[in-house]
């Protein structure tokens, strides 16, 4: 009896002394995410500690923590003196911004007709069908049914066969599209403002390496995690455009810069009758006998707009010979009527800057279109890296895992001799099979996370379905290694900020956004005037006073008919005639509205852009603090396991000589493996905050050696 309470007296004391342990521990993490922890100044105050294992690093890490928490210095100030906007842009946007590479293997050919092509603009246009993807490199990866992976040949495979990528490719043809289509007097499309989000994977958010089970306090009593989850596999999207769900009004029309031809051909036969005292078949006086005339009918109408607004035209029509002629006429231009008119704006529409403004708007969306692209590859390249590093995570869970079910074995083996032998109670052989059976299933679910983590990635970086992609491999085995350094460089972060707000290309797009607006904004104005014309006419065998005609169109690109089309005169009849139209809205209410309501969103879109540059600060900031956080925590976290080593060598020792129990080294054994998961976590976090500072800072793709051009045409490097 007095040996039961001895044992349990020593169990509930190693018990408070593992339960101080752990709060310290976790006080230490909390207090490290605030600042780094200092390195005791004397070595009298350094803890002499036994050696951890074969690994010295964690030796080393551990030997700098003393068992008393010390003070931690408080958190430095947040920046409160922003950097301004940057004037210019980085060298890297503007390349981007300026960029006319187009995708070869996936350009529209067609849009502008060849060298005496005079047919080329009636073909309709030939598109590639979508690429198929590429499993040239895939191939040269696969050794004995694995795909053996480094991040550079991932992000090559990404940006050869990612659809989301490609989706972008065609965003700069849609931008292509729409110059053309401004160029001949038409609105533009639009180009798409989505960029997708890559999947977060099973390391993301609520990352599966510190489940329930291994926090329990009962290790042989595991929980069980839920592998049907399809969060991690979600592709999101996020819309860059700042301009809401709003479009700007039309504005005035624009003129035809492309020039139309209008001609109408045919055959009439005219019956007229005779009558007597008239023989010209042009009076009614009297009935008599009837004559046939017959004639081929032309009729010709030439339209063509300018810049400035001017607008051109001219018909050539036989409606005078056809009406007025007493003989029949099978040659329709040999006495035609034509009429020729120049009409130019004064108020609305007037002036190169309000016509061409669609045509800017073009140019502006096909600088966008290549930074959407920029960005697309920046967030793919950064998904791609977050989902390999988390895939190497997993596999060194698995390892983790592996071991402690080799300890686990080997526990049990001990325990099963010393039950043989009669020196231990049957019951600690139950107990440790037990610690097999959990560690066991522990193992088969780090498995199965990984394997899953495989399936996300295979499906970022290739086509499952693709014909190229049918080369079979059983697993990916990734090369690259994440290396923590012992310390960060110094950082300074308002000189990040500044460097950050030149080089994203989504800030940059959204600035382009509002010049676009303004162009938009200044059509509207223009849209509030009178319409005063003025006009010169000259027309031979005319018929009569210059009609009002319509100028240009809304964006579509549709021809108003002339009016005199198939109108003619007298058969000697010239007129010359020149003047002024007015069309004066007398309250012009809609125009204001529209002009006021233009530029109302045009305000909302800078707001909008400015709360995104103040969110671009918040994120660098942010990923600074990350970042610094993710590096003490990891120092924290081997220092931590560095303890729990020396605490389960100790306890080992002591069930040695018979003074503890296989209860307590069970649960060390536990601890020590959630002690070495929190270090890949910590140690994964850390990679995961210097890749998010580097996406944060807009230099992914310089950092990865990645060529906007290049990956363009498809290429990785």
């Amino acid at each position: 009896m007095t040996r039961r309470l001895l044992n349990s007296d020593r169990v509930a004391k190693h018990r408070t002394a593992t339960v101080v342990f752990v709060g310290l521990t976790l006080l230490a993490l909390s207090r490290s995410s605030v600042a780094q922890s200092p390195v005791p100044s004397s070595t009298k105050d350094q803890q002499a500690l036994p050696a951890v294992g074969p690994d010295a690093r964690a030796k080393v890490a551990a030997q700098k923590v003393d068992t008393v928490v010390p003070e931690l210095p408080g958190a430095p100030p947040i920046n409160a003196n922003q950097p301004a906007s940057p004037a210019i842009v980085s060298v890297s946007v503007q390349q981007a911004e300026n960029s006319e590479t187009q995708p070869e293997r996936d350009k529209a050919n067609g849009l502008k007709p060849d060298f005496l092509g005079f047919l080329g603009p009636y073909r309709r246009p030939f598109v590639p069908p979508l690429f198929p993807g590429s499993g040239e490199r895939l191939s040269g990866l696969i050794r004995d049914g694995k795909l053996y992976l480094s991040l550079h040949d991932a992000l090559a495979l990404v940006i050869e066969n990612n659809l989301e990528v490609q989706i972008e490719r065609y965003n700069l043809q849609l931008a292509e599209t729409d110059i053309v289509r401004a160029s001949g007097g038409g609105s533009t499309r639009g180009i798409d403002f989505n960029i997708a989000q890559s999947p977060q994977g099973i390391g993301g958010p609520g990352s599966p390496l510190l489940n329930s089970s291994q926090t329990s306090t009962n290790p042989i009593a595991p929980a069980i995690d839920d592998l049907t989850a399809l969060n991690s596999t979600t592709v999101t999207q996020n819309n860059l455009s700042q301009n809401g769900t709003q479009i700007y009004s039309a504005g005035p029309n624009i003129p035809y810069f492309d020039p139309s031809l209008i001609a109408v051909s045919g055959y009439l036969r005219r019956s007229d009758i005779a009558t007597i005292g008239n023989t010209t078949g042009t009076g009614l006086t009297g009935a008599g006998a009837s004559e046939t005339l017959n004639y081929v009918v032309a009729n010709i109408a030439y339209l063509q707009g300018f810049s400035t607004g001017t607008q051109i035209e001219g018909t050539v029509n036989n409606d005078a010979q056809v009406i007025f002629s007493s003989q029949s006429q099978l040659n329709p231009f040999s006495t035609p009527s034509t009429s020729v008119t120049v009409t130019q704006p004064l108020l609305r529409g007037f002036g190169r800057g309000v016509n061409l403004r669609y045509l800017r708007i073009a140019n502006l969306n096909r600088k966008i279109s290549h930074l959407l692209f920029q960005q697309q590859l920046i967030d793919t390249v950064y998904g791609t890296s977050r989902l390999y590093y988390d895939l190497v995570s997993l596999g060194e869970n698995v390892a983790v895992k592996q071991e402690a079910l080799r300890a686990a074995q080997k526990l049990y083996q001990d325990d099963k001799d010393q039950v043989d032998q009669g020196t231990l109670a049957p019951i600690e052989l139950t107990r440790a099979q037990a610690l097999v059976t959990s560690s066991e299933f522990d193992l088969v679910q780090a498995q199965g996370l990984y394997r899953q983590q495989e399936v996300i990635l295979r499906t970022e970086l290739i086509r499952p379905g693709a014909p190229a992609f049918r080369t079979s491999f059983a697993s990916i085995v990734p090369t690259d290694h994440i290396s923590v350094p012992d310390q960060l460089e110094p950082i300074n972060v308002e000189q990040l900020e500044t460097e950050g707000l030149a080089n994203r290309p989504d800030l940059a797009q959204a600035h382009l956004q509002v010049k676009s607006g303004e162009i938009s904004a200044q059509g509207s104005h223009n849209n509030a005037l009178a319409q005063l014309n003025a006009y010169a006419n000259v027309e031979t065998r005319g018929s009569s006073e210059q009609t009002f005609d319509t100028l240009g169109s809304p964006g579509t690109g549709v021809v108003t008919i002339p009016q005199n089309l198939a109108l003619g005169g007298l058969r000697t009849g010239t007129i010359y005639q020149a003047g002024v139209q007015l069309t004066l809205p007398l309250r012009n209410r809609i125009a204001q509205a529209d002009a006021a309501r233009d530029v109302i969103q045009l305000r909302q879109t800078q707001a909008r852009t400015e709360r995104f540059e103040d969110q671009v600060r918040e994120e660098i900031e942010n990923a600074v603090i990350a970042l610094e956080t993710a590096q003490t925590a990891y120092n924290a976290a081997v220092a931590s396991r560095g303890y729990q080593q020396q605490l389960l060598d100790a306890e080992r020792d002591k069930l040695a000589m018979g003074q503890s129990t296989n209860l307590l080294v069970v649960q060390n054994e536990a601890y020590l493996a959630q002690a070495r998961s929190t270090e890949i976590v910590a140690r994964s976090n850390w990679m995961k905050a210097r890749i998010a500072l580097d996406r944060a800072l807009g230099n992914l793709l310089e950092k990865n050696n990645i060529s906007l051009d290049d990956a363009i045409n498809g290429r990785g490097n």
